[in-house]
């Protein structure tokens, strides 16, 4: 299946052609069906061949990922730590916590993934990842559950825009401006649309998209403005995007989630220890 010919096949295992072929017919006996079609050139491989090899390929990922864990297991490796969250903190804020535990701990190893926040949850709970992160509500079957974190969403504007003259800008200031929203039935979606029909504010909705970052690269292309949360903005920022605070309190909430059941490793207590660190300036008080 991998070499597409006996002779490949016959090279690869270092024995001869026959014994490819011999070895072929004896397996297509065992299992009772046949998984190749015999033509001028060559094995051509038939449906069975290809679903059966699916298979094979996913036992053989399967126990690699057993034997990479015994490894680890029996060498006691510290540094690895497998952490999954929403889009919105792993587009870039994440990644500067990664980079300081990277300094910390040069030898480890660490996976970072993005997922939504309900199949976080349900990676986490079913052990695929040590610890995640996910917008609230969360189900908290199987799952220990940090504090739940509040942000205030900010304001994002293309470099020139007229409100960027501005230190504070009001809901009344996106008065008929083209804007920039996230896909619609999302939590922060709901919240921002809700902000704006309590102020009675029309805005422009000509565009909408799943996620921060996709919004961020829009607004600085100058397609329109918006407002998400601060971590995606970090990013923005950096870019030469345009960042204000925004009056009226929109609050953007996650938390941490872990498996129950399971300790802390020295290297997710760093982690955590490091993203304290980095959250609370973007943290925000009680509701005036």
């Amino acid at each position: 299946m991998l070499t597409r010919s006996m002779t490949g096949a016959a090279d690869m295992l270092s024995i001869t052609q026959p014994a490819v072929s011999r070895l072929i017919q004896e397996f297509e006996t065992e299992v009772g069906f046949s998984l190749f079609s015999r033509r001028k050139g060559g094995l051509i491989p038939n449906g069975e061949a290809a679903r059966l090899f699916e298979e094979v390929q996913r036992s053989f990922r399967g126990r690699e990922n057993i034997e990479r864990a015994i490894a680890r297991i029996r060498s006691r490796q510290e540094g690895f730590l497998r952490v999954a969250a929403m889009p919105a903190l792993t587009g870039w804020f994440l990644p500067l916590i990664v980079k300081d535990l990277l300094a910390k701990h040069g030898g480890m190893s660490l996976s970072l993934q993005t997922h939504n926040s309900p199949t976080v949850a349900d990676m986490v709970r079913d052990r695929h990842y040590d610890v995640g992160f996910a917008m609230t509500p969360v189900d908290t079957t199987g799952l220990v559950l940090g504090e739940v974190r509040t942000a205030r969403c900010v304001c994002v504007l293309p470099p020139g825009h007229r409100l960027a003259a501005r230190d504070i800008l009001h809901l009344g200031d996106f008065e008929g401006e083209s804007f920039i929203s996230l896909a619609d039935g999302t939590t922060t979606r709901m919240k921002i649309d809700a902000a704006f029909r309590a102020a009675n504010v029309s805005r422009m909705l000509a565009l909408e998209t799943r996620t921060s970052a996709t919004i961020c690269a829009l607004v600085l292309h100058g397609a329109g403005v918006s407002i998400i949360e601060p971590f995606s903005a970090l990013g923005f920022a950096a870019l030469g995007g345009v960042v204000r605070p925004l009056a009226e309190q929109i609050d953007f909430s996650f938390v941490q989630v872990m498996p129950s059941g399971t300790e802390k490793p020295p290297i997710m207590i760093d982690f955590l220890d490091l993203f304290e660190q980095r959250v609370a300036p973007h943290l925000s008080g009680p509701k005036e």
